[in-house]
């Protein structure tokens, strides 16, 4: 007897434990591109004193840019895709880890194996010492564009209301690596 009583209490959870199947819901990753044009935004109407630093193989520069100047370099930042819509959303895997000794949670959002997409990666680093006044401190994304002749890896870095970066290095067959180094800051 007690046998069936005990197959009969394992039956009721049992049975009331398979129908409920929790589906699992996907964040879309958070938009870097609307933070980055909310950046370029600040900076066509700012008083900010503007910076280019180049560098490449054989040549290195620094020069100062004109206020309308500034856009133009933007440019490898303004035309990624935003990862944050929904059918590019569906096609990246989000990790959170939080740094305590930094005080930084770090977003990171990687390109599924599968999918096909210019943005492989990007991460965003959150300052969070002050939980009520979070605020994004860098975004860091690496962008892969293949075309017929060769292959463009682009690093790009924005630290916020300081300066961004962009490395990029062309792949072409039968020829060395060419590696453009970027920086444009401002104060």
């Amino acid at each position: 007897m007690k046998n069936y009583l005990i197959l009969l209490a394992f039956t009721i959870i049992l049975i009331p434990a398979c129908k409920e199947k929790k589906e699992t819901k996907q964040e879309i990753p958070i938009s870097a591109l609307s933070i980055i044009k909310g950046q370029v935004n600040k900076l066509d109407t700012s008083l900010y004193a503007f910076t280019k630093y180049y560098r490449n193989d054989s040549i290195s520069d620094t020069i100062y840019l004109k206020r309308e100047e500034v856009r133009k370099f933007t440019e490898p930042f303004l035309s990624l895709p935003d990862i944050a819509d929904k059918e590019n959303g569906k096609k990246y895997t989000e990790e959170r880890f939080i740094d305590a000794q930094l005080e930084t949670l770090s977003i990171i959002s990687t390109l599924k194996d599968e999918e096909n997409s210019e943005v492989l990666k990007q991460i965003m680093v959150i300052g969070v010492s002050d939980i009520s006044n979070s605020k994004v401190q860098s975004i860091f994304i690496d962008r892969y564009i293949a075309s017929n002749d060769s292959i463009i890896e682009q690093k790009l870095l924005w630290e916020i209301d300081k300066y961004f970066t962009i490395t990029t290095t062309t792949i072409r067959e039968n020829q060395p690596d060419k590696t453009d180094f970027t920086k444009v800051a401002w104060q």
